[in-house]
C-alpha cells in the first residue's frame, strides 16, 4: 500500500516526533523536512521579504529544504490552503475575503486554515500621478490612460470597487479616449515614468521603492480620496481595511497629506503547522528583526506595537505563546478557528 506523503503530513509527523524526544534533541527534532514560502514576483517586495525570511529560518532549521516561490497575496493563500506552501505573505483584507469564500477563493473552497504569525508591513490603496498633473480625484481620471494591474488581481478588483464607491465604472475611465490598461507592476511604472500613463493605481506597500525610483524622472504624488467615497468603500467592500493618512513629503511631489485606506501585510502559516515550529519561526524573525530591516526598509513597520496586531485571521497558537511571553499584545480575530 502506498501512502501519499504531503507537506502537511510531514509537519504533523515532525511535531509528533518532537514530543516523543528529550529536551536536548527537541529543537532539531521539530525541524520540518521542507518549508515552502509563498513570496512574490522576482524583485518585488514580497519576493525580497520571502527570501529574507528564508535566510533567517535556515539558521534554526539547517537541515530543512527551504524554498521561496513567486506568488502574490491571493496565490499564497490558495497554496497554503492546498498544502503546496507552509508559509505565505498576504494582505489582511485578502485573507478575510478568502476565509469567507470571496476572491481569491470561492464559496466552495474558502481558505480557513490560514493562521497569522506576525504583521510585517502595511499596504494602502494608492493612485500615483506626476505631481504636476491636473489629476486630483477619481473624477479626473475620466479620459485618462490608467493602469491598475491585470484583471482578476487584487489591485484591479480594488480599483473597480473604489470606482463603484464613487459612482463610477471602468467605462467612465475609457470615455473620450481613456483606457484602463491591463499591465504588470513593472510595465505600469515604466509607462508612468516615461509619460505613457497618466496614473497607476495599486494596493501597495508605502512608500514603495519603485515609486521613489520614478522620481528620478518626474516628481510623484498620491491622490487623496473623498471621505464619503472611502466610507462607502468600507461599507460595501472594505472588510480588513482601515483609514490611513499618507503624510506630506512621502513622495517628492506630495505637498499635502493623502487620505486613503490601508490593510496590514502579514506572514501566515497553515493551521497544520505545529505550535513548536510556529513558535520557533516567530522567535527567530522577531529577535533578528534588525537584520530583516536591512533586507527591506518597509519592514521597519514591524514594531512591538504593530507586530501582533491586525492579522484578521486567527493567530497561530505558537505565535501567540511567544508574543505573550514577550509582553507583546496580540489582537483577537472575529473568525472562528
Amino acid at each position: 500500500m502506498t501512502t501519499d506523503i504531503t507537506r502537511r503530513t510531514l509537519l504533523r509527523g515532525t511535531a509528533a516526533a518532537a514530543f516523543a524526544l528529550s529536551a536536548p534533541r527537541f529543537a532539531l527534532a521539530q525541524a520540518p523536512d521542507f518549508l515552502t514560502i509563498g513570496g512574490g514576483p522576482s524583485g518585488g517586495v514580497f519576493g525580497i521579504v520571502g527570501t529574507a525570511v528564508a535566510n533567517q529560518l535556515s539558521a534554526i532549521f539547517p537541515a530543512t529544504i527551504i524554498d521561496v516561490q513567486p506568488g502574490g497575496s491571493g496565490p499564497n493563500l490558495l497554496r497554503v490552503r492546498d498544502g503546496k506552501a507552509d508559509l505565505g505573505i498576504t494582505s489582511a483584507n485578502n485573507a478575510l475575503d478568502a476565509w469567507n469564500g470571496r476572491d481569491p477563493a470561492t464559496p466552495e473552497a474558502p481558505v480557513q486554515n490560514a493562521r497569522g504569525l506576525m504583521t510585517i508591513m502595511q499596504s494602502a490603496i494608492q493612485i500615483w500621478v506626476d505631481a504636476r498633473s491636473d489629476i486630483h480625484s477619481l473624477e479626473d481620471l475620466r479620459g485618462k490612460q490608467v493602469s491598475a494591474g491585470q484583471p482578476g488581481q487584487t489591485s484591479w478588483l480594488t480599483f473597480e470597487n473604489l470606482l463603484a464607491a464613487a459612482g463610477m465604472t471602468i467605462a467612465d475611465i475609457e470615455a473620450d479616449g481613456g483606457k484602463l490598461h491591463p499591465l504588470s507592476w513593472s510595465e505600469s511604472h515604466e509607462a508612468l515614468s516615461n509619460g505613457q500613463l497618466d496614473a497607476v493605481m495599486w494596493l501597495s506597500l508605502w512608500p514603495h521603492p519603485t515609486v521613489l525610483q520614478n522620481e528620478t524622472v518626474r516628481p510623484m504624488r498620491a491622490l487623496s480620496f473623498d471621505p464619503a467615497v472611502l466610507e462607502k468603500f468600507v461599507a460595501d467592500h472594505g472588510a480588513g481595511f482601515e483609514p490611513v493618512t499618507l503624510p506630506a513629503g512621502l513622495f517628492g511631489g506630495q505637498e499635502e497629506p493623502a487620505q486613503t485606506l490601508g490593510t496590514n501585510t502579514i506572514l501566515f502559516a497553515g493551521a497544520e503547522m505545529s505550535d513548536e515550529t510556529a513558535y520557533a519561526i516567530v522567535k527567530q524573525l522577531w529577535e533578528n528583526r534588525e537584520e530583516l530591516y536591512t533586507a527591506h526598509s518597509l519592514l521597519r513597520y514591524m514594531t512591538p506595537e504593530t507586530v501582533g496586531q491586525g492579522m484578521v485571521v486567527p493567530v497561530h497558537p505558537g505565535a501567540r505563546k511567544y508574543f505573550e511571553e514577550q509582553g507583546i499584545t496580540v489582537s483577537d480575530s472575529k473568525l472562528d478557528a
